[in-house]
């Protein structure tokens, strides 16, 4: 059972980890609301729904938030245990840091299993229902979502740009431009008006646009190719006309409603299924396009005799077989068919190469869920230590030393994901190199601290610099 001072030393630790680790969330957090702020202010939505939107997010950013908690809890805790000597009482009493350090790495290791069970079954419905509840919550009161100098189009058949947007309500517009795109799905139609004023009905279904001066041009669609280039269209201008925009797919309804669902959503067994299910799919469209290459390409060698004129004697040049009135459009035609094939072996390496990035993110994704927890450890390692090195509790240095530290290891950890993701290194691999490099760092620095080192001791350098000057002056003299 759990000594003393094992009970102590938990104890010691738990109270700066729970503070550090729902600030840390609460910071994160705030990210997230700040990001989204225009998407969540002034819809008319409830704030159940608001709430249960942070609730859900406030899971994603688990996996910064832990592993910095359990960093700055680790240097405050033996920072603490130094600046008060209580270190050098236990040392003076047998016992080791190691030894101090073992009901600790304990707990953090069961905080680990616990980090890995809730990064693979809790954050991916949390961002599952997150990500959804979020996409319907956007898709609240288009009029709040129509900003200045931005395309908005949202609303089905139209996109709507507006330079400017004011009054009390924020309804009143200038430069006003409206893309019809609901006959042939393309730009033949343009409404453009100096002003305008926005409303919506007080049934919520309609959206008016109260135009004023402006103009409305529609190309004329037309059969005969001459009548094509000449661009012909019908202009026609107003002084006020009204448009309405049906809201019948932006009514609030079920905010729950599940539509979507990528790699952040899955936990490992569905990580590995789907990966089975691209890898197969990737061996198909390779299969498909090399049998297609096959046959396009595919050139069989012919027997001369038994062509319509044997008696003719063909040139090795192929151009030099051609009739000079027809070399150029030969020449036309097998460059038109070059840039068409150039274009479809770029296209199918692209779509390949998306397959393979795909595949890649699940691979990623499903070490993350792993890595998480050993980070967790590796960092207690290195902050256990640390602190009983510099000697320093408090919400002061510690602070500064541990947040330097985690964004070392996170711009580390976001870089070698990156280059996993473009497949410039195994993504398994670029998920565990940022930990296989501090982890020799951990071990380093808790053999210093357990053998009172002078790793952070001005006085140690200071005659370290020393004894390197004398040896200077020891060469140079040698070399006269």
């Amino acid at each position: 059972m759990f000594t003393l001072l094992d009970r102590f030393l938990i104890k010691s630790f738990i109270k700066p980890f729970i503070v550090t680790f729902f600030v840390m969330e609460l910071f994160l957090l705030m990210q997230f609301v700040w990001k989204y702020i225009d998407d969540l202010v002034g819809r008319g939505v409830e704030w159940f729904y608001i709430i249960k939107l942070l609730f859900y997010f406030s899971a994603g950013v688990f996996p910064l938030a832990l592993p910095i908690s359990i960093l700055l809890s680790s240097i405050m805790t033996f920072g603490s245990l130094g600046e008060n000597y209580e270190l050098a009482a236990l040392k003076s009493g047998g016992i080791s840091l190691v030894r101090a350090m073992r009901p600790l790495i304990l707990f953090v290791f069961l905080v680990s299993i616990g980090a890995f069970y809730f990064t693979n079954y809790v954050i991916p419905v949390a961002n599952f229902k997150g990500h959804n509840l979020l996409i319907n919550i956007s898709k609240q009161k288009p009029t709040l979502n129509i900003r200045q100098g931005v395309f908005y189009s949202e609303i089905p058949g139209f996109t709507i740009k507006v330079a400017k947007k004011y009054g009390e309500n924020q309804n009143l517009l200038e430069d006003v431009i409206i893309y019809d795109r609901t006959g042939d799905k393309s730009n033949t139609k343009v409404i453009t008006a100096k002003k305008g004023e926005m409303n919506i009905s007080p049934d919520e279904l309609w959206l008016y646009f109260n135009l004023y001066d402006g103009y409305s041009y529609e190309e004329m669609p037309t059969n005969q190719r001459k009548e094509r280039l000449k661009r012909p269209f019908l202009k026609s201008s107003f002084t006020e006309t009204q448009i309405k925009f049906s809201l019948s797919d932006f009514q609030q309804g079920n905010l729950n409603e599940e539509n979507r669902r990528d790699y952040s959503m899955l936990n490992t067994g569905q990580l590995l299924e789907a990966k089975d299910t691209l890898d197969v799919d990737l061996r198909v469209f390779m299969t498909t396009q090399a049998n297609r290459t096959l046959d396009k390409f595919h050139y069989r060698k012919v027997n001369i005799d038994s062509l319509a004129y044997p008696h003719m004697t063909l040139d090795t040049t192929i151009l030099a077989n051609i009739p000079k009135n027809l070399k150029f459009r030969v020449i036309e035609n097998a460059l038109r068919n070059a840039r068409s094939n150039r274009q479809h072996f770029d296209f199918m390496d692209d779509a390949g190469h998306w397959k393979e990035k795909q595949i890649a993110r699940h691979v990623l994704e499903w070490h993350k869920k792993f890595s998480l927890s050993f980070s967790c450890l590796i960092l207690f390692f290195i902050g256990a230590p640390f602190g009983a090195i510099i000697r320093k509790g408090g919400m002061g240095l510690p602070v500064v030393v541990s947040v330097i530290i985690f964004i070392v290891f996170h711009v580390l950890t976001i870089s070698f994901e990156k280059l996993g993701r473009e497949l410039v290194w195994e993504p398994g691999f670029s998920v565990w190199a940022s930990s296989g490099i501090l982890l020799p760092i951990g071990f380093f620095l808790t053999y210093k601290a357990a053998n009172d080192s002078n790793l952070f001791n001005a006085e140690a350098y200071s005659i370290l610099l020393k004894k390197v000057k004398s040896l200077w002056r020891i060469i140079i003299f040698w070399k006269k």
